[in-house]
């Protein structure tokens, strides 16, 4: 792949500087068609998407990956996370790549991966801008999720200690930090993968158990594309199939009889970047020439 890529910012919220890299595609490949790309929980730009992203740029698509507020190098609280202000810098990065000059602005797709594919899928209801959208192992109910991963006790345990760091930042301006797995209760494949520690205001768990996208799928008016994996050990493959038949659009969903959460990202990246490209050409009206 010969992919060049460029790094920029834009701005979401309260004037909040958010960093983006654009992966483009060789000029004599280039198709004039973007992708805004979301990552998941705690996640940056460098992290999951990349390689998917070079699939992309090196089908002719321009890519954007971007740091939500508060992580990477973005402005914002450090750690915190509220789903909805995420929904909104997707917004926000939907509007900045159609404002570059790079891409067609009105062929712009959808992606997201993750805790960033509900936060796509929310995205979708709240912009006219995106005229496709895809999705891969995505949290599409904050509450159910924090169940699955938690003993009852644990999760009432967990909220009320959210609760109480809350009340502590409405008193003090100052929030208590813990772990990224300490609220994502990561299974063993996962905790191996990921062992740098990612700090997270405890108070995402108030805004984790209100982030239900699944509750707004029928208000999505674009084709969408859904990958889940039936063997997913951190986010349950119900989140997905739930969504799915939620859905009131054309819709496609390509279910994988194994892997992990992160098998999407290598050993299944191949079937899920060639269906997202398929997928991304037939409704942005892409028509392939030999080159």
């Amino acid at each position: 792949m010969d992919i060049e890529t460029k790094d920029a910012h834009f701005f979401s919220g309260p004037r909040t500087k958010l960093a983006a890299r654009t992966y483009l595609p060789r000029k004599d490949r280039a198709l004039g068609v973007g992708v805004v790309m979301c990552h998941g929980f705690g996640g940056v730009k460098e992290g999951v998407l990349p390689s998917l992203a070079k699939e992309l740029a090196s089908a002719g698509y321009t890519a954007m990956t971007f740091d939500f507020r508060g992580f990477g190098g973005s402005e914002g609280v450090p750690g915190r996370l509220v789903p909805a202000e995420q929904a909104e810098d997707a917004v926000a990065a939907l509007e900045f790549m159609a404002a570059a000059g790079d891409v067609d602005p009105e062929r712009i797709a959808l992606y997201g991966t993750s805790f960033g594919g509900g936060v796509a899928a929310l995205a979708a209801t709240m912009s006219s801008r995106p005229r496709v959208l895809a999705i891969s192992v995505p949290v599409t109910s904050g509450s159910d999720w924090l169940a699955s991963m938690t003993r009852y006790y644990e999760l009432i345990d967990l909220k009320a200690r959210a609760m109480q760091a809350l009340a502590r930042k409405v008193k003090t301006g100052e929030f208590e930090m813990v772990d990224r797995f300490d609220i994502m209760i990561p299974d063993d494949l996962t905790r191996e993968r990921y062992q740098l520690k990612i700090p997270m205001t405890l108070e995402t768990v108030y805004h984790l158990l209100h982030h239900e996208p699944a509750a707004h799928a029928h208000k999505i008016t674009v084709p969408t594309l859904v990958f889940g994996v039936k063997t997913d050990r951190l986010v349950p493959v119900r989140q997905t199939t739930e969504l799915y038949e939620r859905l009131a659009v054309e819709k496609d969903l390509r279910l994988f009889d194994w892997g992990t959460h992160w098998a999407v990202y290598d050993e299944l990246l191949a079937p899920v970047a060639k269906g997202t490209i398929e997928w991304f050409d037939r409704h942005l009206t892409v028509e392939r020439v030999a080159r």
